[in-house]
């Protein structure tokens, strides 16, 4: 008490105490109020955890796997500290996604909040851009190959995307530069930015007051209930469930850590982690000239639609029951994402051989010793001469890659491409890496 005294002539810390406990909440207490809260807890952890990863890492492609390895297996608590850091981006991305369910369900985003809802959506982008940064750290061949294809959306956009790909890699490919810079936004930029924002975000929040229930008035007109017990005690309830799942899932199920990258391994399938499953099956429905269209317009849309959404929903009217035409359009994003996830975790990598299929080594060694990248690219690697073959396997069948290989004039008036004249065998297997690269 003594302490709290010595405190409290300085800077008044009961009167801080009073501001901060007794701030009304319109209706009373509510689980789902939590989320907020919970989404500031899980940050700490993050922010944590990965102080504790950065002390033993080192952000090169020489040092990056041997040191997550280290960290893994002889650092004492290094494998749950990693599998914290891990899941706890899994549970951010999950509670981040009830949060904003709940703040549209019960109208928090109308007025007088609009601005605390467009620092939301700007933080939901970070929270994405962290998850997305984090995964090349490891430098394993998940986060090599996963990093390859989602950088590939930056060269997606029409006009400026070879500038934009340059830029996000630090180069026109995958590697020592892209590491540091990933390295650097993830550990500096955006927790920085997260943290600021957030503060802002709670500011506003709380200069516009809590929304409460949408029916708070009409249940019980003018009841409130102070932050604290109640809503504390739920509160710290809810965090203390977290951790708790975050922390079981580290100790039974920890990070995985696959074989370190290897850039030359182009049969490599990458798949994402769960919460990017749904980008993976949507990515699916849009190939070829098709492609701009998941990577560039779709997710264009869904941002002006997110912040436009207080200005154009400016009806003051909160209860879910008489926005009906707002709800149908949220349950159908809702369902439209979770078939989405659960049909990018059940469907195969097809038309794709696995990593370790002979006749598709084979065929890249053929394609090596040929000198075939003297013309010809794959994944920012070779040539510029002939055509880029990243993702020839979903563009050209196997017929028409034998009949172009045995005389490209033939199949491709004008080409300058020669014969090539192979045995049958090496053929077949220049034609199954040819196929495997999609």
């Amino acid at each position: 008490m003594k302490l709290i005294d010595w405190l409290d002539e300085r800077i008044e810390i009961r009167k801080l105490w009073s501001v901060f406990a007794d701030r009304p909440i319109p209706g009373g207490s509510n689980w789902l109020f939590s989320l907020g809260a919970t989404l500031v807890f899980i940050f700490t952890l993050q922010m944590s955890t990965g102080i504790f990863l950065t002390l033993y890492y080192a952000p090169t492609p020489d040092h990056a796997y041997a040191s997550v390895k280290f960290i893994q297996n002889e650092v004492p608590f290094g494998s749950f500290i990693r599998g914290m850091h891990h899941w706890g981006a899994g549970a951010m991305m999950v509670v981040i996604a009830l949060h904003v369910l709940r703040v549209f369900t019960f109208g928090a985003y109308k007025k007088p909040r609009e601005v605390a809802w467009l620092l939301g959506v700007i933080l939901l982008a970070i929270v994405g851009n962290f998850a997305f940064t984090g995964y090349l750290l490891p430098w394993d061949q998940k986060a090599y190959w996963a990093t390859v294809v989602g950088t590939n959306v930056a060269g997606t956009v029409p006009l400026i995307g070879g500038m934009l790909l340059k830029i996000v890699r630090g180069g026109a490919e995958v590697g020592n530069l892209t590491l540091s810079r990933f390295f650097t936004i993830h550990t500096y930029i955006l927790p920085w930015s997260l943290a600021i924002l957030a503060l802002m975000h709670i500011f506003f929040v709380e200069h516009a007051g809590p929304g409460g229930m949408w029916n708070a008035v009409a249940r019980k007109p003018g009841f409130s209930e102070p932050l604290f017990p109640n809503q504390l005690f739920k509160d710290s309830l809810v965090m203390l469930l977290v951790f708790f799942l975050i922390a079981a899932f580290a100790l039974f199920s920890p990070a995985s850590l696959e074989p370190q990258a290897d850039p030359t391994d182009s049969t490599y399938n990458p798949r994402p982690e769960w919460y990017f499953f749904f980008v993976f099956q949507m990515l699916r429905f849009f190939e070829g000239k098709y492609e701009v269209v998941g990577t560039l317009v779709l997710p264009a849309i869904t941002c002006v639609m997110l912040y436009l959404l207080p200005f154009v929903d400016r009806d003051p009217e909160r209860a879910p029951q008489k926005r009906k035409a707002m709800m149908a359009l949220a349950t159908t994003v809702v369902i439209a994402i979770t078939g989405l996830t659960i049909a990018g975790a059940r469907a195969p990598i097809v038309n794709a051989p696995a990593v370790t299929s002979p006749s598709v080594l084979a065929g890249r060694i053929v394609f090596d010793k040929n000198g075939c990248s003297a013309c010809h690219s794959i994944h920012g690697k070779g040539g510029t001469i002939g055509p880029d073959l990243t993702h020839v396997g979903n563009k050209r069948n196997r017929d028409w890659l034998i009949r172009h290989f045995k005389d490209p004039q033939a199949v491709s008036p004008g080409s300058i491409m020669p014969k090539i004249l192979l045995p049958e065998k090496e053929l077949n297997e220049l034609t199954d890496y040819m196929q495997s690269l999609k």
